[in-house]
């Protein structure tokens, strides 16, 4: 079955957009707690996750190939019914409105850190969404070209941080492995899951993908999120080793600090803002499309989604310090994701199990 609208894309695209949108997540948010939580081991656990995930995709193949590329809230109309559809994705909606304001509070307050100190936050997080809005605003292939063209140049930087600081590097930091036993690499699963489990944002789009999304590539875009985790992590426990990086709030910004070109040119850590702010600008943009394609109102919808977009600015602007965001973030955002993602995906697929093979199929009217 192959698709081809003005606004659709290629599965290729689709996996770009994913190393962007889901890939920041996983080379940033999730770093520090993963350190903290487990230390050195920490990249243990995103193996493990590794192949917990990998047993899930099969999970969502299912719900893709049954669904046959039909927009998910149309196709659960036609066996739920309107008033039951637009539940579910009022509640998927409001999640991803959560999911947008974590990433832009955790951008401006990195902002605020490193190099905007005196500027006021809420011009800053007014800005910044009000650009992602924008974006937003257009179409899915208008986001997906301005991503390769940002994508390019955040791998080629991601590239070069890690070759300058090799010199840096400590592998014997890594050991020993298994310090404090398998528990705590299985405690920090749910970090490098809470990532991983978005990987059903694929599936939110796949009436916009001109072809049907394969097997194989649920399973690239999982070992390319994994490498994208497991880079910076392993990358700050042998620059920093495990207790000064658990310590740190950005750990890979910090490695950033480090890089510098031969002996005369050092504090090229300015290049990270064009990394992050990329990524954030993609992730969030990304977020608030899926929301506009998801909303019930056909009409006026940029209205609603510059009043969703004030609740993303509030979330940014709620009166917690820093370190109680953190808490917040670790101990409910991050686990909260990986069941909300999960039990969304076995709903689903309950729903394809049962109303696909029409064993019940109320009025679509109702």
């Amino acid at each position: 079955m192959t698709i081809k609208k003005s606004d659709s894309i290629t599965v290729f695209q689709l996996i770009l957009l994913s190393m962007t949108a889901i890939g920041l997540k996983n080379h940033v948010t999730i770093i520090s707690p993963l350190i903290q939580t487990v230390g050195r081991d920490s990249w243990l656990s995103v193996i493990v996750s590794l192949f917990m995930v990998l047993l899930w995709i099969p999970l969502l193949f299912f719900i893709h190939k049954k669904t046959k590329q039909e927009h998910l809230n149309t196709w659960m109309q036609k066996y739920t019914g309107k008033g039951i559809g637009n539940i579910i994705f009022f509640i998927i909606i409001l999640y991803l409105t959560i999911l947008a304001g974590v990433t832009l509070r955790e951008t401006i307050t990195w902002v605020n850190i490193t190099f905007l100190p005196k500027t006021p936050i809420f011009l800053m997080a007014a800005c910044f969404a009000l650009v992602c809005w924008m974006l937003a605003g257009t179409n899915l292939r208008t986001l997906s070209i301005v991503n390769i063209f940002l994508l390019f140049f955040i791998i080629v930087l991601g590239f070069f941080v890690a070759l300058t600081n090799i010199q840096f590097k400590n592998f014997s930091l890594l050991m020993p492995f298994l310090e404090h036993g398998f528990r705590p690499v299985l405690k920090g699963t749910v970090y490098q899951c809470s990532g991983m489990v978005e990987l059903m944002l694929l599936l939110f789009l796949q009436h916009k993908t001109e072809t049907p999304i394969r097997f194989r590539h649920f399973v690239i875009a999982s070992i390319i999120l994994t490498l994208l985790t497991v880079g910076p992590l392993i990358g700050a426990v042998i620059e920093f080793g495990p207790v000064e990086a658990s310590r740190q709030r950005f750990p890979p910004y910090e490695e950033w600090g480090l890089a510098s070109l031969g002996n005369f040119i050092e504090h090229v850590d300015f290049l990270s803002i064009y990394q992050w702010l990329s990524g954030a600008f993609i992730r969030i943009s990304l977020l608030l499309l899926l929301i506009k394609e998801y909303l019930p109102f056909k009409q006026k919808q940029k209205w609603y989604l510059l009043f969703i977009l004030a609740a993303i600015t509030a979330i940014t602007l709620l009166p917690i310090t820093d370190f109680q965001f953190m808490g917040f973030l670790t101990a409910i955002i991050l686990p909260f994701t990986v069941w909300f993602f999960l039990g969304l995906s076995v709903f689903l697929g309950l729903l394809v199990a049962f109303f696909e093979r029409k064993i019940w199929r109320p009025n679509n009217d109702v």
